[in-house]
């Protein structure tokens, strides 16, 4: 028989009393049983633990005390748990309130129960905390909302990952490390006072992350000052009283560790919470790794691209190059009324250096141009090599004045550099032919002055600059020079 606390309404059904007793007792969720009234006539153990009032504490009680919000009394009340409720109970989440105020979601089956010997009605609900799994289904879903934010990059989305971490686990410290045998190293970390900068090293066996490494598995510590490792270093060195942290891997090689910590006490890590930093180490693993990918496939494009638009022997442009850039400078000039111009270079007696010093002398000599051309020239500038020891030189808004100033700048520089083979000073000497654009004439005729312009100082002893004008039309006439160069026979 089952009394309610004021000792009336004796429950005469003995079908009632069997299910209190015998059924209720033994089930995991926590169960209520009012009368009529909405007192409260029967909880089994469960339900003393989840709401704290201890055994038999709830006896006599109104329900509305388990409510957070008072009208969600009422309104429970009115849907189901009145004479007229629904037969089918049917399951929803409210938030209950304990005896010491905190609050949970409870996820809740109930309604009323037609007693049949009596026709009394009383009301039953069975309810379950899950405020553990809600919480859990809200990071995840966030989880996934900031993995799959690509207008994030890595390390914006490995920053949200530790602030998801740091509020669901209510640990503000977290920390994403490398670990390098015993060296610690921190790759990134959110602390309160920003105490923990990255690139901060440490032996691994003064962090609570040897343990997760030597169980080789999400592990933690709630209250680690009244745990075995309270004489742990870190726990001396740094009073940190909870842990929460996971291996981090990237194709099957230890990383390091994602790590949570506070230097207050928390609850118990329950499975779901190590099945959560377990999830979020997973993912920092899978990125890492396509991070890793993604880095060499970059590095492997930039040789791709650098082999298909660099003279390998130099390091300067190749004719493709060239010939792109120098169709975007003609239409660039061409629309905004501007010059550009192009010197094509030539060593003197390149072929005499070959024969008579091989050609590692003669790949010297175009290296030792190479250099000169990346000191001399503006970063607007390019430099390139159009073929064997010819190069050419293409300056973008550039008046003749400034393109003569250039060119002789380049092959004084050139002569005043001798090549030394063998122990040798050998002198080198360029010819330059230098063409003035506009952009209203095609590339091949700018190059085809520029190369007869070219044609002319070699014709006048070399080791010197010349320049042809598009009125020329010969390869000797009206042409002009910028004085004070060296020259030789």
């Amino acid at each position: 028989m089952i009394t309610n606390s004021f000792g009336s309404d004796v429950l005469t059904s003995r079908a009632l009393d069997i299910a209190a007793t015998r059924i209720f007792a033994g089930i995991v969720d926590g169960v209520v049983l009012t009368d009529e009234n909405r007192r409260i006539i029967y909880t089994n153990k469960a339900t003393d633990q989840m709401f704290g009032y201890g055994e038999d504490g709830l006896i006599g009680l109104s329900t509305s005390t388990l409510y957070e919000d008072s009208n969600e009394f009422a309104v429970q009340g009115a849907k189901r748990f009145n004479p007229d409720g629904p037969a089918e109970h049917k399951t929803y989440i409210t938030r209950y309130k304990r005896k010491d105020g905190t609050v949970f979601d409870g996820e809740t089956t109930g309604g009323p129960i037609h007693e049949p010997d009596t026709g009394r009605v009383l009301y039953l609900g069975i309810v379950r905390d899950v405020t553990t799994r809600l919480s859990a289904e809200s990071v995840l879903n966030e989880l996934h909302r900031v993995t799959s934010d690509r207008s994030l990059d890595f390390e914006a989305r490995r920053r949200e990952i530790l602030r998801l971490g740091c509020r669901h686990f209510g640990l503000p410290i977290g920390i994403v490390s490398n670990i390098d045998g015993d060296r610690y190293e921190v790759v990134d970390a959110i602390h309160p006072e920003d105490a923990i900068p990255a690139g901060a090293t440490f032996a691994l066996g003064e962090t609570y992350c040897c343990h997760t490494l030597a169980a080789d598995e999400p592990t933690g510590f709630h209250h680690a000052g009244r745990s075995e490792i309270r004489d742990h270093p870190c726990y001396q060195g740094f009073q940190l009283e909870s842990y929460l942290g996971s291996p981090i891997t990237v194709d099957g090689e230890l990383y390091g560790t994602l790590n949570f910590s506070s230097p207050a006490p928390t609850r118990p890590f329950n499975r779901q919470d190590l099945e959560l930093i377990g999830l979020f180490a997973q993912w920092l693993g899978h990125e890492l790794a396509r991070e890793a990918d993604l880095q060499a496939l970059q590095a492997a494009q930039l040789l791709l691209r650098r082999a298909a638009t660099t003279d390998e022997l130099t390091g300067l442009a190749n004719r493709r190059l060239l010939g792109d850039r120098l169709q975007a400078e003609r239409q660039r000039m061409n629309r905004y009324d501007g010059t550009f111009a192009v010197a094509l270079v030539d060593f003197d007696h390149f072929k005499k250096l070959n024969d008579h010093y091989g050609h590692a002398a003669g790949d010297a000599a175009l290296v030792e141009f190479a250099a000169i051309a990346k000191k001399l020239l503006r970063a607007v500038d390019t430099a390139g090599r159009w073929g064997g020891e010819e190069f050419l030189i293409l300056l973008p808004n550039t008046a003749l004045e400034g393109a003569l100033t250039i060119a002789q700048r380049v092959a004084n520089r050139v002569h005043a550099n001798p090549l030394e083979v063998g122990g040798e000073r050998i002198e080198l000497s360029v010819s330059i032919g230098v063409a003035i654009s506009d952009g209203n004439e095609s590339v091949e005729a700018v190059i085809a002055r520029a190369d007869a312009a070219l044609y002319n100082a070699k014709a006048d002893g070399r080791n010197c600059v010349r320049y042809l004008s598009s009125d020329d039309t010969g390869n000797r006439t009206d042409k002009k020079e910028q004085r004070g160069q060296t020259t030789s026979p």
